[in-house]
């Protein structure tokens, strides 16, 4: 089954399922004799099952692996998807990379040989070259380019090779490779490296900067000493490449992208190219930015709850505030002993009715102060300390000078309170309508009211009452009924 198949859960219950455990005619025949290697299920570009279509489908697909008896192979074109992260647990991962021009050539040279054309080697190699290594892609340009003429020379293979180049989407993990893989980097001009850039030029200075150290250069040739050097040319290239796109953010001076795809890409990979490891590295950046933006956002609440009892900015907060409040905060709670348990929890919160602080805000404290190779105080803390903290904090009405934003509550039928009220003090309550309309229905001569039993409970009056007595008469008129004087 391939991408263009329907692949969902469904449809593979239905035809996938059965086949699973399917024999030949000739293992009814031969019992145990049979060879259960003849039949096998393969799935082709497994990374493209998504979408409405294929919904459900990989989980299935998975249920299938677990119980089937025959080989199952999926094939993906995007090992690092993030659809198929959990198909690979239940599969056997290999790897295949893309032929050498070496490989591809001589299976060419021959296939040319025994259909009588003249192609010399240079020119087979120009033709893999600029077919990406496709060998469909080659044999393709082989039979159009030599239809008229059965010979190709170097310049002619070379220049065709040029105009049918093949356009292959390429993401940041690839180039990356391409960039600092020495085999491939060798192969590769400064324009070329300067357009591995431009596949992602927001990624693509995060990708090499996260993998440039991982690089045993070519150059330094397994001396300490230079690969250092080199390391650090690398890094400073990579610096001004930084400034450069600082630059451009800022003043839009996209005319400078060629540049700092130089400092970013093309120097860095010049200079570290060499033998690198199969995995390529995600930048750490990004998850990196994420939490300073979100550590930022706590420290400016913080800032903002305690701006009665301190006078201190977002900075003198984070540098003078928070490491003292963080010890006065947990210290006083770290305690066995019944008799301490209940003067270190009012210790704490009286500390924090003079800051001005939530429980929210003890958390963010936590939270904020916390580095890379500290204890985490809050693992000191026993359990029955933590209750007996929360159990009295909730216990106690706390005022804050400053307003705590909550969820407006739902009322019955999917209204807020809020707006219920609103209209109550308006005038206006819900399932009362007006006077007027009441009598206008209890006094029209074309209207006969029905009689209803009426509800346990329900008396009509108070509130809304006319409005519910209007509601219980079902008017009839007398020409929908057929009888009356109007109907003569």
């Amino acid at each position: 089954m391939n991408a263009s198949d329907t692949r969902s859960k469904k449809t593979l219950e239905e035809h996938i399922s059965q086949s699973l455990s399917n024999k030949t005619m000739d293992g009814f025949l031969l019992g145990n004799k049979a060879d259960p290697k003849k039949h096998v299920l393969l799935m082709d570009e497994v990374d493209g099952m998504a979408g409405n279509e294929d919904r459900g489908g990989m989980q299935e697909l998975i249920s299938l692996i677990k119980n089937t008896k025959i080989p199952v192979i999926c094939m993906c074109n995007d090992r690092n998807s993030q659809k198929i992260r959990s198909l690979a647990n239940y599969c056997f991962d290999l790897r295949f990379q893309r032929p050498r021009v070496e490989q591809i050539k001589g299976a060419m040279m021959s296939i040319a040989f025994k259909e009588g054309l003249k192609v010399p080697p240079q020119a087979m190699e120009q033709i893999i070259i600029g077919a990406n290594q496709d060998v469909r892609q080659v044999l393709h340009n082989m039979c159009m380019w030599t239809a008229k003429e059965k010979s190709l020379n170097y310049d002619q293979a070379k220049e065709d090779a040029a105009r049918a180049q093949k356009d292959v989407k390429m993401g940041p993990f690839e180039a990356v490779r391409k960039l600092l893989s020495g085999a491939e980097s060798s192969k590769m001009n400064v324009n070329d490296k300067s357009d591995m850039f431009f596949c992602d030029y927001s990624l693509m200075p995060l990708f090499v900067q996260e993998n440039y150290p991982l690089v045993e250069p070519g150059q330094a040739h397994g001396n300490a000493k230079k690969t250092l050097a080199l390391v650090s040319k690398a890094a400073d290239s990579i610096c001004d490449g930084d400034l450069v796109e600082k630059l451009i953010r800022k003043g839009g001076n996209w005319s400078m992208l060629p540049m700092q795809a130089m400092l970013s890409c093309v120097i860095p990979s010049d200079l570290m190219s060499g033998r690198m490891g199969q995995r390529i590295e995600f930048p750490q950046w990004l998850g990196k930015n994420s939490k300073y933006g979100r550590l930022d956002r706590i420290l400016q609440e913080l800032q903002s709850h305690v701006r009665l009892s301190t006078s201190s900015s977002k900075l003198s907060m984070n540098l003078d505030y928070v490491p003292h409040l963080r010890k006065v905060l947990t210290r006083p709670l770290m305690t066995q002993e019944s008799d301490e348990i209940s003067s270190g929890v009012s210790r704490v919160i009286q500390v924090m009715e003079d800051y001005d602080l939530t429980k929210e805000d003890w958390d963010s404290i936590i939270e904020v102060a916390q580095f890379e190779g500290q204890r985490d105080p809050v693992a000191s803390i026993p359990s029955k300390v933590k209750g007996a903290f929360t159990r009295a904090y909730n216990k106690q009405s706390h005022k804050t000078p400053y307003a705590i934003c909550a969820a407006p509550k739902k009322g019955r039928r999917g209204g807020t309170d809020d707006s219920q009220a609103m209209n109550e003090e308006e005038g206006e309550p819900q399932g009362e309508d007006n006077d007027e309309d009441d009598d206008d229905i209890e006094n029209s001569a074309m209207i006969k009211a029905a009689k209803k039993p009426a509800k346990a409970g329900a008396s009509g009056r108070g509130k809304g009452g006319k409005a519910k007595e209007a509601v219980a008469k079902e008017a009839t008129t007398a020409k929908g009924k057929g009888k009356g004087k109007n109907r003569k």
